[in-house]
């Protein structure tokens, strides 16, 4: 901990994982706090990749305590220290977190693209309800966003149908492109073809990609049944059902 809170502190992997190591083994999640509102931006760095690694291990709702310090990093200069802020908001937050889903939904329309490729992912693997509240609260704190328009159109459902998401995939707004593209790919009980090829179709690189890192299974849950396996399933469906009706 003193190491890494020195003012000359310019970033070691080994001591950041040594640290993480003490972390998962029971040292408080509350002593992160001082990393994370250091002024230095490489004790920062190494303090949001320690909440996201311990995130994953242990019961996410502990590291609550420091979410307002992890929001704060939304905000950082580093690109990377943006993309770890995203991924452990997503796994600590509360109902009680509304308006920092609301910032981590904002940076949909980051400057640096991996750090909007996170975004996607939260709006993929996101309950219900931390979806809704990121929605509702991105228009709250930016009424003249797409969010905005998004909350008066479809009110707290946003799920756009597929009537819908081919102008939304095609809105001149690319915030509102990439939202419809990670929409497109969210899973219901499985991920819908249709939506997904939609996506695919769109004239924006950026959409296109999402699309395609969705078939390569990159942004979606583990548990999703992906539309390649809904596509090979459909296939064999229909050659055993002429192979039946053929005999």
């Amino acid at each position: 901990m003193s190491k890494l809170l020195e003012p000359g502190f310019e970033g070691d992997g080994e001591l950041t994982w040594a640290l993480r190591s003490e972390f998962a083994k029971g040292f408080p999640v509350e002593n992160l706090r001082p990393l994370l509102v250091s002024s230095n931006a490489r004790t920062q760095a190494a303090a949001v990749f320690i909440a996201v690694e311990i995130g994953s291990r242990l019961l996410s709702f502990r590291l609550n305590c420091v979410v307002a310090e992890i929001a704060e990093l939304l905000d950082s200069k580093e690109s990377r220290t943006r993309f770890d802020a995203i991924e452990a908001l997503g796994r600590c937050t509360t109902p009680a977190d509304g308006a920092i889903l609301g910032r981590v939904m904002l940076r949909l329309d980051d400057e640096h693209a991996g750090v909007r490729w996170k975004v996607v992912e939260f709006i993929c693997i996101a309950e219900r309800w931390q979806l809704r509240l990121a929605v509702e609260n991105a228009a709250a704190l930016r009424p003249d966003s797409a969010f905005g328009a998004l909350v008066n159109a479809y009110g707290q459902h946003f799920m756009p149908s597929s009537r819908d998401l081919p102008r939304l995939l095609n809105h001149p707004d690319a915030l509102l492109r990439r939202f419809a593209a990670a929409v497109a790919i969210r899973p219901r009980d499985v991920i819908v073809e249709r939506f997904v090829a939609m996506a695919e179709q769109s004239d924006d690189a950026e959409v296109r990609k999402i699309a395609a890192d969705c078939r390569q299974g990159y942004l979606r849950p583990t548990y999703a049944i992906g539309p390649s396996i809904l596509k090979r399933a459909s296939s064999e469906t229909s050659k055993g059902e002429t192979q039946n009706n053929g005999r």
